[in-house]
């Protein structure tokens, strides 16, 4: 109403301003004007005002006062409301300036503070807006600003108020038009459903004259008819000053008419169809029937509004969509994608020669030329190899020693000899301490690289994987190791050669086992580790501990195969050894004998006897010679405990008792403790024996009631000064200076790259086929859950409970694949140590175990059991399948599942305890959990923390999953009488997700997987090494 009236009265206006219009009836318009004017307040309000008269010109060095709404003297137009704090106006959309007076333009989507200024006659709006301040959408595309992100917004034109509608409207009265003379009259009209408000502002020739405001105001529509009605019972209006009908020059001023008369109430009618409109209020429509014959004034409007589709009046929800026929051929297409890759990589893997069965293979001639030529007998020789660890303690002191091919070295001492750390050394491990010395091959300094490629190391433990066949776990050595060039039979064949060297031939086809799974018994077990470094046929072996575990039989068929080895193929073989039998000793060649560190003897075996005997350490008749040398270097550097008033000439007192000497020295042996400190009684002992010892120092202080002195034992100088020790010496140094011909075959070249990965992938696989618990397991879980989760959400609603329905199956999938990835961690702890073994002995390069492990580990365990979980339970749920919105959510878990998996792979690869592992990834699983979204709305997270939802997998894969299903759906809830409708959206929004953020999410997860791949690597490359 308030729009029809001011434009009755502008016209009107307009029309007594003209003079250069002609006026059919003169006498008639004046009589009507006369008529409202008396019944007008206040009489006189069309006289011209004397204030628009031209005035004198103020000074212009005259500064104006400052804009202040809160003064009397300034005020807000478009009945803007004025902010009391700072004094300025707050604008009604579409117009700016301190007065809330000027157009604005751009569009209104940007805002008002972002909106530039009228500068020309008219606006250039964006594209996709109308009108004359561009408040009017045109285009839908440009409505998705005003709904939730990630969400399409729709410019409804129809005309009905949803929530706050902007009209453009020309004024169709012909005499009114015509009375213009092409001046147009329009008028902007703009509605707030909520707050129950209308406004509207008159222009001519797009300048604003005046503004309306009307409040209290009822909305009706009738679809069937198809039309609208507004009633609004309160109406004011004001002008603009100094513009056309409100005082500007030469014209009349309708300030206080506009002011005093239109009261209300106000009345707005349209035909949505032809979007024809009609306006009235009491004292406009008397002033339009007096003087231009209408009863209102007619407009004719174009309206637009943005708003989300489901908010269009009479729109009604789409039916939930079912399973289609082409749904469920996409299902059982992905279904059949999986059997077929699954089918072609066992096929493929099949054909590997780890899944072919073993059998006996000649070689034909020439096919293990290639090995034969990187043998070269060799003589391995090392003289002043000390090592002292971190915190200084020395283990070693200049130890010296030879062993020619066709030799064994036995390294023999007690506990804590440093048997196993010279070991070590001479295979070149990686020490964490200082080493010192010079090892020579042939009188040659080899590079660590090449020194690597001619020696095999057999650890004290035997790291074999259970599930495999003692045929296959050497194969698998061999197929790794041995030269490229050679052929599959060949190598084969060698197979089978060092099997029957080592006598194991008979057992091939048994498995290894565990402790859980019965296989082949210790000693079998050593020979098969021997195997896998003899298959590729070193110079030089090293074994550490070849016996230990074992009973008596087996040391002696492992020793015996040792020598062999050795003689029959003119192997260098150095191992350690605890107290052998006398049958055991008798194999050996030559014999390291260490005490604490010190070199006690160095040498041929059967020239040991001799070399203590002459130095008053003979052998008891009967007593094993490993036993006694034990014996009598165990107590090297002896602490003994004696009282404060013994001295050196006790020595000399027990040395008396000469009668007793064989009877002490039995009592003592029989008798003796472990314990560092040995008491009084043992000074007895040591005067039998004190020709052994140097020299004692005192280790306590004089003051105590009880001494402890330290005994030098002399055994380490007996042989520094023997003859032996110059031969040694002697040997060493001519082949230092006349180095024997030594070269590492340069064309020798391993497995390639690919031929590991398969190698490996088919062990990994022939692992799995064997113990296939824990790959069933995951499998035979995500049937049942999916089962499971399909009955307990069936055709899950479009409604309220319907929505949490949804998010809180998907958080129930994530925590399930998350929690199932805590296996990973198992898994690796038992390969850890097989892993760094392999590395150690050069079985592959670490990249190709981690490629394979991702391929053959991860792939199946993580890959297809999201697959199947929802392609069992995404149709009988009833989710959306538009967009495709099935492959997108394979896709989120599929991805959530892997990076999740590697994650925790990388905790399993810094954390060696298992129990400290899992709890850590118990930890990180929860901790992400936590800011999935679900437990704290994303807004409310504090800058601080942050970062925890940064890095959360779950955050990602959860909204991912949460907008692929909810975004467009539109859920309709009805309780107590009240129907609601409100877009999934919306509430996700509410819940702090971004709704647009879909493929945001995809390539959060793909960065986080691609992280956690190269930091996986890193970290297995650099940390999980032997260091011994």
């Amino acid at each position: 109403m308030k729009f029809a009236s001011a434009v009755l009265h502008a016209f009107w206006a307009v029309c007594a301003t003209a003079t250069s219009i002609e006026i059919e009836n003169v006498q008639q318009f004046q009589t009507s004007f006369d008529r409202i004017k008396r019944g007008a307040i206040v009489n006189d309000v069309f006289e011209i005002s004397p204030s628009l008269k031209p005035l004198t010109k103020e000074p212009e060095d005259k500064c104006p006062p400052c804009f202040n709404c809160n003064l009397p003297n300034f005020e807000c137009t478009q009945f803007s409301q004025c902010n009391s704090f700072t004094g300025f106006c707050e604008c009604r959309d579409g117009y700016g300036g301190n007065d809330c007076s000027e157009p604005l333009c751009g569009s209104l989507s940007d805002g008002n503070e972002n909106r530039p200024k009228r500068k020309d006659p008219v606006c250039a709006c964006k594209p996709g807006w109308g009108g004359i301040n561009c408040n009017m959408c045109e285009e839908d595309n440009v409505c998705d600003a005003f709904v939730p992100e990630g969400l399409k917004g729709t410019c409804y034109k129809s005309g009905i108020v949803v929530n706050k509608l902007h009209q453009m409207c020309d004024v169709t009265n012909k005499k009114i038009v015509a009375i213009l003379d092409g001046k147009i009259p329009q008028a902007t009209f703009s509605c707030n459903k909520t707050a129950g408000s209308c406004d509207f502002q008159f222009w001519i020739d797009q300048k604003e004259s005046f503004y309306c405001d009307l409040d209290k105001c009822a909305f009706e529509y009738d679809l069937a008819k198809n039309t609208t009605h507004y009633n609004c019972e309160q109406m004011a209006c004001k002008c603009l000053p100094e513009t056309m009908l409100c005082g500007e020059a030469g014209s009349i001023d309708i300030s206080d008419f506009l002011t005093e008369t239109i009261k209300g109430p106000g009345d707005f009618t349209c035909d949505v169809g032809d979007k024809t409109c009609r306006f009235s209020e009491p004292s406009m429509n008397e002033l339009i029937s007096s003087v231009f014959g209408d009863p209102y004034i007619t407009l004719h409007c174009k309206s637009g509004e943005c708003i989300h589709k489901s908010e269009i009046p009479g729109y009604d929800l789409p039916d939930k969509g079912r399973l289609t026929w082409s749904n469920l051929l996409l299902i059982i297409l992905v279904a059949v994608v999986c059997v077929s890759l699954v089918a072609g990589s066992l096929y493929n893997i099949s054909q590997s020669a780890l899944f072919k069965p073993s059998g006996g293979y000649e070689p034909v001639n020439g096919e293990l030329n290639v090995l034969n030529e990187n043998f070269t007998p060799t003589v391995l020789s090392f003289e002043n190899i000390s090592y002292k660890v971190r915190n200084g303690a020395q283990v070693l002191n200049g130890i010296n020693g030879l062993v020619k091919p066709m030799e064994c070295l036995a390294i023999m001492g007690g506990s804590g000899a440093g048997k196993t750390t010279l070991l070590d050394i001479l295979a070149g491990k990686n020490k964490d301490g200082h080493i010192q010395g010079d090892i020579y091959v042939n009188g040659n300094r080899l590079s660590p690289h090449d020194f690597k490629k001619i020696v095999g190391f057999v650890d004290q433990e035997d790291h074999l994987i259970p599930t495999l066949t003692v045929y296959e776990t050497v194969l698998n050595s061999a197929l790794l190791r041995l030269p490229r060039s050679m052929t599959m039979r060949a190598k084969q064949t060698r197979v089978i050669e060092v099997l029957s060297e080592l006598r194991i031939l008979g057992i091939k086809d048994r498995v290894i086992g565990s402790d859980f799974q019965r296989g082949i018994s210790g000693g079998e077990k050593r020979r098969v580790s021997i195997a896998c470094e003899m298959v590729t046929s070193p110079s030089i072996l090293f074994l550490d501990e070849p016996t230990s575990g074992l009973d008596a039989y087996n040391a002696r068929n492992v020793i015996e195969c040792l020598v062999k080895l050795s003689r029959d193929f003119e192997r260098t073989i150095v191992f350690t050894i605890h107290q052998p039998r006398s049958n055991i000793v008798s194999l050996f060649d030559k014999l390291i004998l260490l005490s604490e560190g010190d070199l006690i003897y160095s040498g041929d075996m059967i020239k040991c006897n001799d070399f203590f005997s002459k130095n008053g350490y003979t052998i008891p008749l009967g007593y094993n010679i490993a036993d006694y040398l034990i014996d009598v270097t165990v107590d090297h550097k002896k602490l003994i405990k004696v009282n404060s008033t013994s001295t050196g000439s006790d020595l000399e007192n027990l040395a008396g008792l000469e009668s007793e000497e064989q009877d002490l020295h039995s009592r003592f042996l029989s008798t003796r403790t472990t314990s560092d400190l040995d008491t009084t009684s043992e000074w007895a002992h040591l005067a039998l024996h004190r020709d052994e010892y140097n020299s004692y120092n005192k280790i306590s202080g004089d003051d105590e009631e009880e001494t402890v002195i330290q005994v030098q034992n002399k055994l380490p100088t007996l042989f520094k000064e023997s003859v032996l020790q110059s031969e040694l010496n002697d040997e060493i140094l001519a082949l230092k200076n006349s180095p024997l011909k030594f070269e590492v075959n340069a064309q020798y070249k391993k497995a390639s790259f690919i031929t590991q990965v398969s190698v490996l992938s088919s062990r990994t696989f022939k692992n799995l086929y064997r113990n296939p618990k824990l790959l069933l397991t995951h499998y035979i879980l995500s049937l049942i859950m999916g089962g499971f989760c399909g009955y307990l959400y069936y055709d899950v609603k479009n409604d309220i409970s319907g929505f949490q329905n949804r998010l809180g199956l998907f958080f129930f999938l994530l925590s399930l694949f998350g929690f199932s990835s805590l296996t990973g961690l198992h898994t690796f702890a038992s390969e850890r140590i097989i892993f760094i073994r392999e590395r150690a002995n050069n079985y592959y390069h670490p990249f190709s175990y981690y490629l394979t492990k991702l391929l053959c580990d991860v792939v199946p365990l993580r890959v297809l059991p999201p697959v199947i979980l929802i392609s069992i339970a995404y149709p009988l749920v009833g989710l959306t399948m538009e967009h495709n919105g099935f492959l997108k959510a394979i896709m989120v878990l599929v991805l959530f599942n892997v990076a999740i998996s590697i994650e925790i792979l990388i905790v399993g690869i810094l954390i060696r305890d298992p129990g400290t592992s899992t709890m850590t990834g118990v930890l990180v699983l929860l901790f992400s959990i936590l800011f999935a979204g679900l437990f704290i709305n994303s807004e409310e997270i504090k800058s601080q923390i942050k970062i925890f939802e940064w890095i959360s997998l779950f955050h990602y894969a959860y909204e991912a999953l949460s907008i692929n299903e909810v975004k467009d759906l539109i859920l309709k809830e009805k309780k107590y009488g009240l129907s609601i409708e409100v877009p999934g959206a919306v509430i996700l929004s509410t819940f702090g997700f971004n709704v647009s953020a879909f493929w945001d999410d995809i390539v959060y997860l793909v960065g986080w997987l691609s992280a956690f791949i190269v930091l996986g690597y890193i970290f297995l490359h650099y940390l999980a090494v032997e260091k011994r």
